[in-house]
């Protein structure tokens, strides 16, 4: 009798106790408990950035293309590919039977010239007084071609001259037409320039003319239209962005450039980011060997340059290769945190642990701007000296508990020790 009932009695206390310690340690017990907490760390500002990293080609600032229409015009050509020539050289002797021929092909290329000249700029005059008035205006629609009412009363064609290939989108977008007009312009500017050069010259001793400094690039002597490219002395390194990667650069933002033969890496700025894709050329083919791109779309890829902040001229060869380091983002006296540290992240929301005033675990909603290094950098939520806690258990009770942790475990620097003179330790000891 007395057995059973101490195995009785025993299996009730058990009970008992094992019934209390559920309640009271229990995931939705609440009673006050205190965590252990292994992991911490307290918060402080920096400046964090997010970079771009693109393979790059080092490529003239700018090339000159000078043309002869007729071979019987050349009578002797006076430089080859690598040549250093300065402005006013000559580049080729003329023929003095057929200049006369290739001044008068010159002179047409003018005035040519200076027609397109004077119709991009109306275009782009139009393009631009038409974008301001936008809002203001009424647009009509006549079969395929849209038109708009400018500042001056004056109606424009949206459906802007087919002869310069500019077209502009139907939703009122201009800047895509604004910018291949500006590209057509330059192009025409520097033609004319070349073309100019050639006719100030005298008509004694006539000869092909550069109209620039830099390095002769190619000659191409075999096949009409004959042609001399000049490279600028001026390097620049280009590369070209993915239209995923296009909308995170900027005119103005900052890069770093590495490239064989450097000390150090250069200090650049994005100098140029084209709206409308690539026209495909060997530095393009040389960009797509070096950094594959696996996209459906064939032809979007845009060129971006970056210009170092100090001149680049021989340091670096035509066609070398670089890699180019661009802020896409920064910000100044920001937190950043382990990303595994944040809870409940969407991206741009989270919540984190941080250690309150009274010793207790409390939720705080952060702000990421963005991820870098397996970091997320907050845009706000957690000052500066913040103690936050990694303790994913803290989010199984119904109230955040007390927490106690270790103390900091940094070893002191053995110089420093070593170092130190062992009255400063007396004097530290007795002030205590």
């Amino acid at each position: 009798m007395n057995k059973f009932f101490f195995i009785g009695l025993s299996i009730a206390i058990t009970s008992f106790l094992a019934a209390n310690a559920i309640l009271m340690y229990g995931e939705k017990s609440v009673l006050t408990k205190t965590v252990y907490v292994s992991e911490y760390e307290q918060a402080f500002a920096s400046t964090y950035t997010e970079e771009l990293q693109k393979e790059a080609i080092t490529t003239p600032l700018g090339s000159t293309q000078i043309y002869v229409q007729q071979s019987d015009a050349i009578e002797q050509w006076l430089v080859s590919e690598g040549d250093i020539v300065e402005a006013g050289a000559e580049l080729a002797l003329l023929n003095e039977a057929e200049s006369e021929e290739q001044r008068a092909v010159w002179e047409s290329e003018r005035d040519a010239l200076e027609d397109e000249l004077a119709e991009i700029r109306s275009v782009l005059s139009d393009l631009k007084s038409a974008r301001r008035s936008q809002r203001s205006s009424t647009t009509e629609r006549a079969s395929d071609r849209s038109t708009t009412t400018n500042e001056d009363g004056d109606t424009v064609e949206l459906d802007v001259n087919v002869t310069l290939g500019v077209e502009v989108p139907q939703d009122g977008s201009f800047a895509a037409g604004i910018a291949q007009a500006e590209q057509q312009l330059a192009a025409v500017e520097s033609k004319l320039a070349v073309v100019e050069a050639q006719l100030a010259q005298t008509t004694s001793n006539p000869a092909l003319i550069s109209p620039v400094a830099g390095v002769v690039a190619k000659v191409n002597g075999d096949s009409e239209p004959m042609n001399v490219e000049i490279y600028s002395h001026e390097k620049v390194f280009t590369s070209y962005l993915s239209e995923n990667e296009w909308p995170d650069i900027e005119i103005g933002d900052r890069v770093l450039a590495h490239a064989p033969g450097l000390e150090q890496a250069l200090p650049a700025t994005v100098m140029k980011v084209d709206q409308v894709p690539a026209e495909q050329s060997k530095w393009l083919t040389a960009y797509q060997e070096l950094e594959p791109h696996n996209q459906k779309n064939p032809i979007a890829f845009y060129e971006v340059q970056f210009a170092t902040d100090e001149p680049l001229l021989d340091q670096l060869p035509y066609g070398g290769t670089a890699n180019a380091n661009i802020v896409t983002n920064e910000v100044e006296d920001a937190v950043a945190l382990p990303q595994p540290w944040i809870y409940d992240n969407d991206e741009d929301n989270g919540v984190v642990h941080i250690l309150s005033m009274e010793g207790y675990a409390t939720d705080m909603p952060v702000s990421v701007e963005f991820n870098a290094g397996g970091k997320a950098i907050l845009a706000d939520g957690v000052e500066p000296g913040t103690i936050v806690l990694k303790e994913e258990n803290l989010r199984d009770f119904n109230s955040l508990p007390a927490v106690f942790m270790p103390f900091p475990d940094d070893q002191p620097d053995f110089i420093l020790a070593k170092s130190t003179n062992w009255r400063h330790y007396v004097e530290y000891l007795l002030a205590r």
